[in-house]
Order: C-alpha cells, then structure tokens, then sequence
C-alpha cells in the first residue's frame, strides 16, 4: 500500500470494533525499497455482513516508538473510527448481480 495523502481528497469514514490489537509494523513504502513504521488495525465494520477492514497508518522513516506507541492505545474489542482517503480504496472482485438503473 503506497503512503496516501490525507491532506487534499474526500475521506470516507468507517466504524467498528477491533478484531484484535493494533501491530506496530514496517512496510515498504515504494518500490525502492524505502521502509517505514506502520500501524495496523483489523476492524469489523458496523455493518450488516460484519465486513472486515484491514488499515494502515503510515508514519516517518525513523518513528518507529510512536507507531509501538500508537499500537499500544488499541485493544481487541475497541470501538474505533478511521477515516480512509477515497483515493486508496480498492475496489474490485466477482459480481453477483450488475443493475443498470431505471432512469438511465
């Protein structure tokens, strides 16, 4: 996943409740090879199917005590709330159904 802007963009916000404890991770940033502390948090959405949502929070090269930091402040059953950049979702898969609408 490559570093997302959150300063320009729509952000979609999403609620839920932890899966299990936040992990303090390092990830590539690029393909380059660049590595950096990420926090990752494992959510079940408050939707009807319960739809799990994987985020990750990047942070600077070197701040790897504030990603352990950050990780430490998220339990297993939390509620929390993130806000993803629109930008970074993927969406893809097999279709069950494809409607076109009525007024179209």
């Amino acid at each position: 996943m490559m570093q997302a802007s959150t300063q320009s963009g729509a952000l979609i916000e999403y609620s839920g409740t932890l899966l299990h404890a936040a992990e303090a991770r390092t990830s590539a940033l690029d393909h380059e090879g660049h590595m950096v502390p990420v926090l990752c948090l494992d959510i079940e959405l408050d939707n009807s199917f319960h739809t799990p949502l994987h985020v990750e929070q990047y942070f600077p090269t070197g701040h790897q005590a504030q990603a352990q930091a950050a990780a430490h402040r998220f339990k297993k059953g939390q509620r929390v709330t993130v806000k993803v950049p629109l930008l970074t979702l993927r969406i893809g898969g097999i279709a069950a159904h494809i409607n076109v609408p009525k007024d179209q």
